[in-house]
């Protein structure tokens, strides 16, 4: 694999992730930066800290590449917005109405992506593999450490989080591009010429990283995890349940979907206005953005991002009347000679309109939050039997009453059921995360309902995945290209 994947080291990474949280605990470390000793780094339960708090960092605010520029996070960096904003373009979420090719995400939204203009998809594969990197770093350096003031309960928390961010990693690369390396190391000698991996072998290895990961952490948010800014058992639980449903495990899916809805000490699911702020109760896992940015202030990089983003048509008119997620999760917008007026999603209520360099953030980015788990036990439950489907009912009622809808009957037919499944997906989950991409992917319904839109004519299938990017292929690797990239 071609070095840049990775871009920079280990030390790299972690020292400048502590720069972004404002911890000096490795400054008197004397050795290069260019390597990391298992010796310095995991020394001490202290220092393993600090190297973890640097994993974290680059997921939210990025390394020195991604906030170079004009460009923000949201768009940059894949665990910061990028995903959501490639993929929500590339499915029927976003677009410009001007549909001209200097939008920046017009590859993306006309279905026109070349070897010669990969858009952001790059973008997503090299920073997600940084963050892999980051997380083998991590891996191999518990691993590795043989200093006994490196407690054994502390080496279990940075094993079992490292992993956790691994398994996500690899999950959106072999979602989005498929044909990808499973890069398991930090050494450039194990990792430059690897192939691409069987997207079941990859699936098995995001399925071994979080069951492993599951036995090492906490199920409490307590600590310095009380915002819920850190990985503990319950994320992997629900990211287990994700993989689970679209691997049609169906058992193991409602299995740990279930493990998480059950527990109502902890979670439940918010009035609208609530879901996304910092004390949500919905929330599983949420990344905690600085906000001393010169670009984004106290605003999530997605909150920033998205402020100028147009929802299609096609979303605003998929909203049942009298549901509450148009009117607060969406904002009017345009209405000027150069913009013309439309909707834009609000799910984060700071943006690049109200941001305020270095003021308080109301709202973290959520990666994981209950009502996905309350989506993906429906499904699962009924596609283990359509016997359960007035429980399947009972799951879709608790987010439609959530929304201001009123509730579905047990007279619906099975293939009601199934309907009102996507669409509540389409519809709670829109505009995160790149939900809908994959849906419309994994149910084999993409080309049936993209290629039906105008501007993405001509309608070519093969764009169902992004091109593995060229100059990851022109080092002598054995990485395959995606079929129709040429």
């Amino acid at each position: 694999m071609k070095k840049i994947a990775f871009n920079i080291t280990a030390a790299g990474v972690l020292l400048s992730g502590l720069l972004l949280t404002g911890c000096d605990k490795l400054l008197d470390i004397k050795d290069p930066i260019n390597s990391i000793t298992t010796n310095q780094v995991f020394q001490t339960d202290d220092q393993a800290s600090v190297a973890l708090n640097g994993l974290y960092s680059f997921m939210i605010n990025g390394g020195e590449q991604e906030v170079s520029g004009l460009m923000p996070l949201g768009t940059n960096l894949y665990s910061a917005g990028g995903i959501t904003m490639a993929a929500g373009h590339s499915a029927d979420e976003l677009y410009h109405p001007s549909l001209n090719g200097q939008y920046e995400y017009y590859v993306e939204l006309s279905n026109k992506i070349t070897l010669l203009n990969v858009g952001f998809s790059s973008k997503m594969w090299k920073t997600a593999y940084k963050g892999i990197f980051n997380a083998n770093a991590l891996i191999e350096g518990v691993k590795a450490s043989t200093s006994k003031e490196f407690t054994q309960a502390y080496r279990k928390r940075v094993l079992g989080e490292a992993l956790a961010v691994r398994a996500m990693g690899f999950f959106y690369l072999v979602n989005l591009f498929e044909k990808i390396p499973l890069a398991l190391s930090i050494d450039y000698n194990n990792t430059q010429k690897l192939p691409s991996a069987k997207p079941e072998a990859v699936y098995q290895q995001i399925i071994n990283d979080l069951e492993e990961a599951s036995g090492y952490l906490s199920e409490n948010y307590d600590g310095n995890n009380t915002e819920r800014i850190r990985i503990n058992k319950w994320y992997v639980k629900a990211m287990l349940a994700r993989v689970y449903l679209f691997n049609k495990n169906y058992e193991k899916a409602w299995q740990h979907a279930n493990d998480v809805i059950s527990r109502t000490d902890l979670f439940k699911l918010e009035n609208l206005n609530n879901v996304f702020g910092i004390s949500s109760q919905e929330v599983i896992f949420q990344l905690k953005q600085i906000n001393t940015s010169n670009l984004r202030g106290n605003a999530t990089p997605e909150g920033h991002a998205m402020t100028s983003r147009y929802m299609t048509p096609m979303l605003l008119n998929a909203f049942e009347a009298g549901d509450n997620r148009k009117t607060e999760w969406t904002v009017a917008t345009g209405g000027t000679p150069f913009n013309p007026p439309g909707f834009r999603p609000a799910k984060y209520k700071i943006n690049s309109n109200n941001l305020e360099f270095g003021g308080y953030r109301s709202e973290y980015y959520v990666v994981m939050r209950l009502a996905e788990m309350y989506l993906v036990r429906a499904e699962a439950n009924m596609l283990r039997s359509a016997a359960n489907k007035n429980m399947v009912i009972d799951d879709l009622n608790a987010i439609r009453e959530r929304a201001g809808l009123g509730d579905l009957p047990y007279t619906l037919t099975d293939k009601q059921v199934t309907d009102t499944l996507a669409h509540e997906r389409r519809i709670e989950l829109f505009a995160e995360w790149g939900h809908r991409w994959l849906d419309l992917k994994r149910t084999n319904k993409a080309t049936e309902v993209l290629s039906q839109i105008s501007y993405k004519q001509p309608w070519s299938q093969h764009q169902l995945l992004y091109p593995v990017p060229p100059d990851e292929r022109l080092l002598g690797n054995q990485l395959s290209q995606n079929e129709g990239y040429n």
